[in-house]
C-alpha cells in the first residue's frame, strides 16, 4: 500500500468517502472513491449473458467516474465542499487527461490504496470496540435499541420522574438511565439539555425537601419561638414583623 497524500482528513481516520483530484497545468479533475462497509456479489444482478465478463472478486468500493472528469471550480471551493460534506480529499498528483488509459490506471489504484487503509482503520476499530467496550454495553441496557426507541424510553422516564418527585422519592437512577440514553445519541438531540434540567430539578427537590423537614421538626417543637431551638435550626435569628403604628396604618 503506497502512501497517500490526505489534503483533507487523515490516514489515521479515513471517513470512507473520498474525492480524489488530479491536476493537469491549471485544471483540476476528480473522482469519488466509496469504501464499502459489506461487500457486494454483482454476479447475481448481472445477466447470466454477461456474468462472464464481471470478475469473480466480491465488489468492496466503488469509484466513480472510472476516469477523472474536469471540475469546474477553484481548489478552495472544493476544499469547501469537502468539508461540508464531511469527505476526505486525497492528492492525487499530475496526470495526462488525454491519456485515458495511465489516468484510469492512477486513479484505480489510488482508489484502492485509500479502500485498503480505510478497512485497516475500521476493522482495528471494531476490534477495539468489541475488546474494550463489551462491559460497558453489557451495563447499559438500551445499547440494542433503535433512536426512535431510546428517543421513546427518554418520553417514559421522563414521565416516571414526575411521579417520583411527587411522591418525594428519589430521582437518581432515572437520570442515570437518561445519561445511559445519551451516549448513544446524536448530539442534535440534545439529551444533555434534559440532564441539565434535571439536575437543577434534584437539586430545587432536595433543598425544598430539607426545608420541609426543618419546618416538621420546628412545628413539633412547638412553633418558631426566638432565641430558641428552632431559631437555631434555621441557622439564624427569626424576625418578627414589628406591630404597625397608627402613622404606618
Amino acid at each position: 500500500m503506497s502512501d497517500i497524500n490526505f489534503r483533507l482528513g487523515s490516514s489515521k481516520e479515513p471517513k470512507g468517502h473520498a474525492v480524489i483530484y488530479f491536476v493537469e497545468e491549471e485544471n483540476i479533475f476528480v473522482s469519488y472513491v466509496v469504501d464499502f462497509p459489506i461487500t457486494v456479489d454483482m454476479s447475481k444482478y448481472i445477466p447470466e449473458m454477461f456474468a462472464d465478463q464481471i470478475p469473480d472478486q466480491d465488489m468492496d468500493k466503488i469509484i466513480i467516474p472510472p476516469v477523472p472528469e474536469k471540475y469546474e471550480g477553484s481548489m478552495e471551493s472544493l476544499e469547501n465542499l469537502c468539508n461540508l460534506r464531511g469527505d476526505d480529499l486525497v492528492d492525487g498528483g499530475t496526470i495526462n487527461i488525454k491519456d485515458s488509459t495511465l489516468a484510469m490506471s492512477k486513479l484505480s489504484k489510488l482508489g484502492k490504496d485509500y479502500s485498503d487503509i480505510c478497512k485497516d482503520f475500521y476493522d482495528n476499530v471494531s476490534l477495539k470496540k468489541i475488546f474494550n467496550n463489551s462491559a460497558d454495553s453489557s451495563k447499559n441496557d438500551f445499547s440494542n435499541l433503535t433512536e426512535s426507541e431510546l428517543l421513546a424510553e427518554i418520553t417514559k422516564i421522563v414521565g416516571n420522574i414526575k411521579f417520583l418527585k411527587d411522591n418525594n422519592e428519589s430521582i437518581n437512577s432515572e437520570i442515570e438511565n437518561i445519561d445511559n440514553i445519551s451516549s448513544l445519541l446524536p448530539e442534535n438531540r440534545k439529551i444533555k439539555e434534559i440532564l441539565r434540567y434535571l439536575d437543577l430539578e434534584k437539586k430545587n427537590s432536595e433543598a425544598m425537601k430539607k426545608f420541609k423537614e426543618k419546618h416538621e421538626a420546628v412545628k413539633a417543637m412547638g412553633g418558631y419561638s426566638k432565641g430558641g431551638r428552632a431559631e437555631k435550626l434555621f441557622g439564624g435569628r427569626i424576625k418578627k414583623k414589628k406591630p404597625e403604628t397608627e402613622k404606618q396604618k
